[in-house]
């Protein structure tokens, strides 16, 4: 389980860890095979550059890994 807060990265660079600042949920009605409706949930990953400034990317939940220093 992902929370604010946790350190975490994208799968395909493991190497740039980020910080969780954002959880955001996305309900749809779109009716699945199975007869249930999906919720796409996206993380938002802040990074801190060399220069101070910072950068904030979001990404689907599936592709978030957390990182344990």
């Amino acid at each position: 389980m992902l929370k604010k807060g946790f350190k975490a990265a994208h799968f395909m660079s493991i190497n740039r860890v980020g910080t969780i600042v954002e959880i955001t949920t996305i309900k749809n009605n779109q009716m699945t095979i199975g007869g249930t409706t999906g919720a796409r949930v996206y993380i938002t990953l802040e990074y801190k550059k060399n220069d101070g400034t910072l950068e904030r990317v979001q990404y689907t939940s599936g592709d978030i890994m957390r990182v344990y220093e």
